[in-house]
């Protein structure tokens, strides 16, 4: 499935047949270390996290503001989804781990697993 923007992400976990939470990771663009370069290559590190049932955001502009709220600043926001089963939505230990995991990918540089989504809600993609 090709997600062109985050309502659309949004349409497509509630369309599951199993209820879903959004894991959520705001990452900062930044440097990476070693020699100074004219065009220095960017890495992202991962700032915040949060999980999030889908009925409970509607946009990206909301999604933003809240997270602006915060006053972490980020650059790209990192979604994945965690399905749940019977009707339930993950359990905090379940939801707890799969961010940890989550965290662990971005530091890895694998984010091609997520939905990326740049500010003002672009869809990002990484190679």
């Amino acid at each position: 499935m090709t997600i062109d923007s985050f309502e659309g992400l949004l349409v497509a976990a509630a369309m599951q047949d199993e209820p879903q939470r959004l894991l959520l990771a705001f990452a900062a663009s930044e440097a990476e270390p070693g020699p100074t370069a004219a065009a220095p290559r960017q890495t992202l590190v991962p700032v915040m996290c949060v999980a999030k049932q889908v009925g409970a955001l509607d946009t990206f502009a909301n999604l933003e503001a809240e997270a602006s709220k915060l006053g972490m600043h980020w650059d790209v926001v990192l979604v994945s989804t965690l399905g749940g089963a019977g009707g339930l939505l993950p359990d905090s230990r379940r939801t707890d781990a799969a961010l940890e995991k989550m965290v662990s990918y971005i530091r890895a540089g694998q984010m091609d697993r997520f939905a990326v989504f740049g500010r003002g809600g672009a869809v990002l993609r990484y190679a």
